[in-house]
């Protein structure tokens, strides 16, 4: 599962939404949780806090419904007005792929507004 052999793919609409710089962050914190073998369940999803400093991010990495959380600190010092908005991305480990989508539930939102 989430084998580094597989293509990363990032969905346009997370593209648009986040820095390129913060998106390898995730590709890379992804990359060390499946070499410390804390990956266990597909899809899981990414949210990010509200929580942050001029040099600092937080983003809490959910699995299994939930039930497995972890906050990770990334460092990063640029362009932060994407955070507070509620976005939580889907990453989803296929046959050939992993995906990095936005949620449904921010997809809906984003509808409704």
């Amino acid at each position: 599962m989430f084998e580094p052999t597989k293509k990363h793919r990032t969905a346009k609409e997370v593209a648009e939404l986040l820095p390129k710089e913060v998106i390898n962050l995730i590709w890379n914190t992804l990359s060390d949780f499946r070499k410390q073998k804390k990956l266990v369940q597909s899809p899981l999803a990414v949210a990010f806090s509200d929580d942050f400093d001029a040099t600092t991010i937080y983003i809490l990495i959910l699995q299994n419904n939930a039930g497995l959380a972890e906050e990770v600190k990334l460092d990063y010092s640029g362009n932060k007005d994407f955070l507070g908005k509620g976005t939580i991305l889907i990453v989803s480990d296929k046959a050939k792929t992993i995906s990095m989508t936005i949620s449904e539930a921010n997809k809906q939102n984003k509808k409704t507004k």
